[in-house]
C-alpha cells in the first residue's frame, strides 16, 4: 500500500506533509521513491528563499523552503511528466508542497514549501522563464510553527551556508 503522509524531523522540530495522489499522480509516485530512498538519509532543508535573498529572481520574488537531496548540476536528471497546476487544479498557496526542477520534467530529489501564496510559481507565472510553473503536489498539514522557525533562519543569499538535516520520521 502507498503511503501518503509523511512526517519529517530537525532541530526546529516535525512537519508533516500529505500526497495529493489522485491530482498529480506521476509526481506522487516520484516523491514516494525519494521518500523511501536509502539516499534520503542525507537530505537537508539547504534553501530558504525570502523576497530579499531571491536573485537572480528579484523581479518575482517567492517565499519557500526547499529541502531534499541538493541538486548537482553534473549529474543527470530524473525525467518525469510535467503535471502541471493547469493539469493538476492545485495551486501553489500557502503551505503547498511542489517539486523543484529545471526544465519541463526534469526534477531532482528536492522539493519546496511555500510560505506563503505563489501564484507565480503556478502554469502561467513569472518565476520560471518557460511559463510552465512548478508541479504542486501536496501540503503541510502539520508542523506550521516549525516551519516558520525554519523560515526564521533564512540568510542572505538563499542557499544556506550550513544545511539544516532533515529525516523521515515516519511514512
Amino acid at each position: 500500500m502507498l503511503r501518503d503522509i509523511y512526517r519529517f524531523d530537525c532541530q526546529y522540530g516535525e512537519f508533516t506533509i500529505q500526497l495529493n495522489r489522485e491530482a498529480a499522480p506521476e509526481t506522487c509516485a516520484y516523491f514516494t521513491r525519494v521518500f523511501s530512498s536509502p539516499d534520503f538519509a542525507r537530505a537537508n532543508i539547504f534553501r530558504i528563499v525570502t523576497e530579499t535573498n531571491s536573485s537572480p529572481y528579484a523581479a518575482v520574488p517567492i517565499e519557500v523552503i526547499q529541502f531534499g537531496l541538493d541538486h548537482i548540476v553534473s549529474e543527470s536528471l530524473d525525467q518525469i511528466v510535467h503535471e502541471t497546476t493547469e493539469m493538476t487544479s492545485l495551486k501553489h498557496l500557502k503551505w503547498t508542497v511542489s517539486a523543484a526542477r529545471f526544465g519541463k520534467g526534469e526534477v531532482y530529489p528536492s522539493c519546496f514549501i511555500c510560505m506563503r501564496d505563489e501564484p507565480e510559481l503556478d502554469h502561467g507565472g513569472q518565476r520560471n522563464g518557460d511559463g510552465a510553473g512548478f508541479a504542486a503536489f501536496g501540503k503541510v498539514i502539520s508542523g506550521f510553527e516549525t516551519l516558520q522557525w525554519i523560515f526564521a533562519q533564512a540568510e542572505a543569499e538563499d542557499y544556506l551556508k550550513d544545511a539544516i538535516p532533515v529525516e523521515i520520521v515516519e511514512k
